[in-house]
């Protein structure tokens, strides 16, 4: 049996899923490869790594570098999981100069921020996207999006949906829910949220919930008072399991900012699997993951989400139609087998090669705020190196987390170039 060595900041969120999924399901499989996972940082939450653990997977934490060295030396294949946190940011610019086979995948977009650079998909044996929307990265040339689409893989990042029970209808009581679930932040959420939602709040009995990160609600609901919707709007904080609320929802309406960066979206694809109709913007990852008319809808504007809405309402036929084929397309696309098996052919492809040395300096940069720099676009990064006026930086780059500008100040204080920006651009 051969071995795979997942190197990882953390197993949170999405990542967390889809790692403890692939390796617990090639644990219980028996399948040709087994899979260990190595935390960079000390883990806050266990839920993922004790569900690992129950399965004889190996999780070892907050290593030393003798010991990283020493786990890449006894496996077979080595995976970066890389999302741009600074602390990977680190651990690349210094990466262990051992002969290896390595892949690395993606699990943000890379097509605004964190931007991944052309030059970072040639340094991996092979680079690994989470969706084909990375193929279509409007800051490459047509050259290096021709590359990519040649020289990569593209493999979604799913721990499976199969657990998720389908949704059934509610009892009619008068409420029409619009469901969405997610950080509720606008580096995620689109920055006309409200007005979106004020554009549908005519129909009868309509009510808006929001499950998740609540660090933005009081924004919300300023916005929802100035358009008079207040008394619409219901928020919900964190669930580790949101069955119980997509049980309570009629429609998932997931309106994301156009710059985000997600890519297999676990929460549009919970609620896809849970048979609710989904309405999403006509762009992004959304695009690919859900078929227009068939697993749910996709909108170009407000006065598109108007029309899809009413017409949901009065059709509960379409809802259920729509629903159905949304499950049955994820438990089909979204499995945990496929995305092992798909893995598996990456890592057969890779070990005909021969093992070697890997730089990545050169893609992402010598220092801490270079790090930070390359995983700006040029749009973004000509904002630092000119220091435009401070109200143009993203909301993104302000998060306290999310590889934002805050962010990598705490992983590097020593950094004066990091804390100066951090002092201009968030008062600080």
């Amino acid at each position: 049996m051969r071995e795979v060595l997942h190197i990882t900041t953390h197993m949170g969120g999405g990542v967390g899923k889809v790692l403890s999924g692939v390796a617990a399901h090639a644990a219980r499989k028996g399948t040709r490869y087994r899979h260990r996972i190595l935390l960079l940082e000390q883990p806050e939450k266990m839920n993922f790594i004790d569900a690992c653990r129950a399965d004889g997977v190996e999780i070892i934490c907050g290593a030393d570098v003798p010991t990283i060295e020493s786990a890449m030396r006894a496996v077979d294949v080595v995976q970066i999981e890389w999302w741009h946190h600074p602390q990977m940011a680190a651990f690349l610019a210094d990466f262990p100069q051992i002969e290896m086979h390595l892949t690395l995948w993606a699990h943000v977009s890379g097509c605004y921020y964190p931007y991944i650079p052309p030059t970072f998909l040639r340094v991996p044996q092979r680079f690994i996207f989470t969706s084909p929307y990375s193929l279509d990265n409007p800051y490459w040339s047509a050259a290096e999006r021709r590359w990519a689409r040649e020289n990569t893989s593209v493999v979604h990042s799913s721990g499976g949906f199969a657990a998720i029970q389908p949704h059934t209808e509610r009892v009619h009581d008068g409420r029409f829910v619009v469901g969405y679930v997610g950080t509720q932040s606008y580096a995620k959420l689109h920055p006309d949220f409200v007005a979106y939602c004020a554009r549908v709040s005519h129909i009868p009995g309509i009510e808006f919930v929001l499950v998740g990160d609540m660090t933005n609600a009081a924004a919300i609901r300023a916005e929802a008072w100035a358009y008079g919707i207040e008394e619409q709007f219901r928020f919900v904080d964190y669930v580790s399991d949101v069955s119980a609320e997509l049980a309570q929802m009629d429609v998932f309406g997931y309106l994301l900012n156009p710059t985000h960066f997600g890519t297999t979206e676990n929460a549009l694809l919970e609620a896809m699997a849970a048979e609710l109709p989904v309405v999403v913007l006509d762009q992004c990852a959304e695009q690919y993951l859900v078929v227009q008319d068939e697993t749910g809808l996709r909108v170009q504007d407000a006065e598109g989400y108007r029309r899809v809405l009413e017409e949901l309402f009065a059709t509960p036929a379409k809802r259920r139609r729509l629903g159905k084929a949304a499950r049955q397309r994820i438990l089909q696309n979204f499995s945990v087998e496929r995305t092992t098996a798909q893995l598996h052919e990456i890592y057969d492809a890779i070990l005909n090669e021969a093992p070697r040395r890997y730089d990545f300096r050169g893609a992402l940069g010598y220092t801490p705020h270079e790090f930070f720099l390359h995983g700006l676009p040029n749009d973004l990064r000509v904002i630092f190196r000119e220091r435009v006026a401070a109200q143009t930086l993203p909301p993104i780059l302000r998060e306290q987390s999310k590889s934002s500008l805050p962010h990598f100040c705490r992983v590097f204080p020593a950094d004066e170039q990091l804390q100066r920006w951090r002092e201009y651009f968030c008062g600080d």
